[in-house]
């Protein structure tokens, strides 16, 4: 990783960005049961949308780390 500090900055900053989107657009359960194929496509797309924050998330420490902000 040979990114400048601004570079490495910018990256945290859409990090940051890509991490308040994910998460407003992570699915509430829904309090009505609903039907098995429902409740599957819920749970897919949300462990789908989990694992991008968990990435992204490793991804902004590192670039904390790096800059100092740990």
């Amino acid at each position: 990783m040979n990114q400048t500090e601004d570079e490495r900055r910018t990256r945290l900053r859409e990090i940051d960005e890509s991490l308040d989107r994910l998460r407003a657009d992570l699915p509430e359960p829904s309090a009505d049961a609903g039907d098995f194929i429902d409740a599957g496509q819920y749970l897919a797309q949300r462990e789908e949308l989990q694992g991008q924050i968990e990435q992204l998330e490793a991804e902004r420490e590192r670039l904390r780390d790096s800059l100092g902000l740990g």
